[in-house]
């Protein structure tokens, strides 16, 4: 892994590499994202965009029955209003992601245009706004177009009955309008996103860094973030006391959705990636049996709409069923790339959010001590370059595992170390300085890291282990 400068994030490469257009709008979202000073953005981006997924995966009639197809004279009513639902979901979603003073410029500008007598005017502020030149445009757009279909369905619904292809046509004029969107188009089954999608296990993730074979790698990462963004769209379906919402239909059909293309990806993209001259080896044999346990597990669990649902316990029991195989599935990668591993060994301590806080806590502090020993030994008369090479190659082990348990919008500071790779810095006064100044800087960063994750629940009653720290840090600094 030495190869690799600290800036050089396995997985935003990994999913850099899964977003095959737009990759100029998602870039400049990726650095939106990041500046809006909205408690929770991340979360609430990723059930604004679970949800756009959901509506575009919920008109297609497999997902719903499966093969069995449904009569021709079934009412679509209660499908119509779970989609209704979820579309007035994703659009308070999308108010939530623009920041006041942007939302009222752009309602401002969206009455002028519906007011204006002068048809060449209106026309001129209706191309700005569908140009979508920023985020927030692409975002105001959608929710106007949301807003809109929903007002229509609503008036659908007060008819007796909803036929299979009104039921169609409106589901097509819905994926109309988020495929037109420049920013937030859904993304693909098999596409991620850097602000929100994670492997969440610390046992995973250390097995991924242990993997010397790259192209391994990538390929078992890849099935890894399909399974754990499965596992995190069913937090959305809640468990009782919560009440169930309509829109946990539209949840439910994506999952099953995503998970069948991910057996897809097991079964036959996995294989010809981790293919080697001696053949596809027991890496990509793993990987099919997990394809086929995963199937299994499908079949066993049938379209959420094959049967009448007539309680609640249908849909907990759907939601705990498809939860289980992706456990499992994820269990069955974790055992091809470290055979101690298990779904057991990762999931059913019921400690896996302390284990990762932990984690995540004693990385951080560890990465602040070496930057603060490191800031005091280039202060030296005597100071070489090389006195950061402690904190770079901690670095690179951060970047594989604790750098990944952290928010997203945590992350850009920590590229301070991007110029630090092998060789990279001149043994020079003023590279000296620059060196020290970023171990100062990126000490600070860690500081505001280390007070935020400390204030985490699950890590009330578990202290910091202060001489585990020393030695990590004793360790790494005499590693030079």
């Amino acid at each position: 892994m030495e190869q690799r400068s600290f800036a050089e994030d396995f997985f935003f490469d990994l999913m850099r590499d899964s977003q095959r257009v737009r990759a100029v709008h998602l870039a400049e979202r990726e650095r939106w994202i990041r500046t809006l000073e909205i408690s929770g953005r991340e979360e609430v981006l990723f059930e604004l965009e679970m949800l756009l997924r959901g509506i575009d995966c919920f008109f297609n009639l497999r997902n719903l029955f499966g093969d069995k197809q449904p009569a021709p004279d079934r009412d679509f009513r209660q499908e119509l209003k779970a989609a209704r639902d979820a579309t007035h979901r994703a659009a308070h979603l999308t108010r939530r992601l623009i920041v006041q003073k942007q939302e009222q410029a752009l309602l401002f500008r969206s009455f002028v245009e519906a007011t204006v007598a002068d048809d060449r005017a209106r026309a001129r502020l209706g191309t700005e706004l569908r140009e979508q030149r920023t985020p927030e445009e692409s975002l105001f757009l959608l929710r106007s177009g949301l807003c809109a279909h929903q007002g229509i369905v609503d008036h659908l619904l007060r008819v007796e009955s909803t036929p299979q292809q009104v039921f169609i046509d409106v589901g097509r004029a819905l994926r109309h309008e988020l495929f037109v969107s420049r920013y937030f188009c859904p993304p693909a089954p098999l596409e991620f996103r850097a602000e929100y999608d994670r492997v969440s296990s610390v046992k995973v993730l250390e097995a991924l860094r242990q993997s010397v074979d790259e192209k391994r790698r990538r390929a078992f990462a890849l099935a890894l973030l399909a399974a754990f963004r499965s596992l995190r769209a069913l937090r959305y379906v809640p468990t009782s006391p919560i009440p169930h919402t309509r829109r946990v239909l539209v949840i439910l059909a994506l999952v099953r959705s995503e998970l069948s293309a991910l057996i897809g990806y097991l079964e036959t993209e996995l294989p010809r990636l981790v293919a080697t001259v001696q053949g596809v080896g027991s890496a990509a044999l793993a990987a099919r049996d997990a394809a086929a346990s995963l199937r299994a597990a499908l079949q066993r669990v049938p379209p959420i709409l094959s049967d009448a649902i007539t309680a609640r316990a249908q849909i907990d029991a759907h939601r705990d069923q498809l939860a289980s195989a992706a456990k499992d599935t994820i269990g069955a990668i974790a055992r091809a790339l470290d055979p101690r591993l298990s779904r057991q060994a990762i999931f059913e301590s019921g400690e896996e959010r302390i284990e990762a806080s932990q984690r995540l806590r004693f990385d951080l502090r560890v990465f602040r001590e070496l930057c603060r020993a490191s800031a005091e030994r280039l202060g030296a008369s005597d100071a070489t370059v090389s006195m950061v090479e402690p904190v770079r190659r901690f670095s690179l082990e951060f970047r594989d595992v604790g750098y990944q348990l952290l928010r997203h919008s945590d992350r850009e500071l920590f590229d301070l170390v991007r110029a630090w790779g092998p060789g990279g810095l001149e043994n020079t006064p003023d590279r000296i300085q620059k060196a020290r100044e970023d171990c100062r800087r990126l000490r600070e960063v860690l500081d505001r890291a280390l007070e935020n994750v400390g204030k985490r629940a699950e890590l009330k009653n578990y202290p910091l282990d202060e001489r585990e720290v020393r030695e990590a840090l004793a360790r790494r600094l005499a590693a030079v």
